[in-house]
């Protein structure tokens, strides 16, 4: 069982679905976003539903201190932290490599690989310190198939190649960290989809999806390095 998560990237979609799936399975829940106004409303909505088991802590996954600061303040309310998931699925990207600027490749590395790997790097130490834990990384299927988005498919693919380097760590090993590669082939319901995209059809439950999570999360016996998920209407894209 979870006792401390940590939700990075937290929006009205996955995040917020994992975050509350976490907090029904009797987690102390951080939420890690941008936007305070978001994470305060829904920390009051979880806390509604389970007192007491969530916190608002605004950060930015591109500020090391930032992260820093945001797991120590986890780490004083609920706990050394046994579970993180990193949600953010947004990058900047690019139509080609001639019409892509330095910056953008920057941008998508800055928030998707360093952003990334700063959270992982805090939450593991807590993990090496305790009895294990799980990091779980979400990525799309940019970071498997040929994408001709430079900042998408270079961001994306380095995510993947960190999970695997984790995975491959024997100290995290041998301190029962397991690092899931997460790979959401499809497209996640959420409002801001639904009204820009409103004649697609196959959407992805994000409380289905993070159902799927917390269970890798909670499993004692069984652990992964890569799972890829999608809706049952769609052929796989890789």
């Amino acid at each position: 069982m979870t006792d401390t998560a940590v939700v990075a990237g937290v929006g009205p979609g996955l995040g917020s679905a994992v975050a509350r799936r976490f907090a029904e399975g009797g987690a102390a829940v951080g939420l890690f976003a941008r936007s305070t106004a978001y994470l305060e409303e829904l920390a009051d909505d979880i806390d509604a539903a389970t007192p007491g088991t969530a916190a608002a802590v605004p950060t930015d996954v591109t500020d090391a201190e930032a992260v820093a600061d945001g797991f120590e303040t986890v780490r004083e309310r609920f706990g050394p932290v046994d579970a993180l998931a990193v949600t953010a699925f947004a990058d900047p990207d690019g139509d080609g490599l001639l019409e892509t600027e330095e910056a953008d490749l920057a941008a998508a590395w800055e928030t998707r690989v360093l952003g990334s790997f700063r959270c992982a790097r805090a939450a593991a130490a807590d993990m090496r310190r305790g009895d294990g834990g799980t990091i779980l990384l979400t990525n799309s299927a940019a970071s498997v198939a040929p994408s001709s988005s430079p900042p998408a498919a270079t961001a994306r693919h380095a995510l993947r190649g960190l999970a695997r380097s984790m995975n491959a760590d024997p100290e995290l090993g041998a301190a029962g960290v397991q690092t899931v590669h997460v790979v959401v082939d499809g497209w996640i319901d959420k409002p801001s989809l639904r009204s820009a995209y409103p004649d697609h059809e196959r959407w992805m439950d994000p409380e289905e999806i993070a159902d799927r999570l917390h269970g890798l999360a909670a499993a004692e016996t069984v652990h992964a390095g890569e799972i890829d998920l999608r809706h049952p209407g769609d052929e796989p894209s890789f």
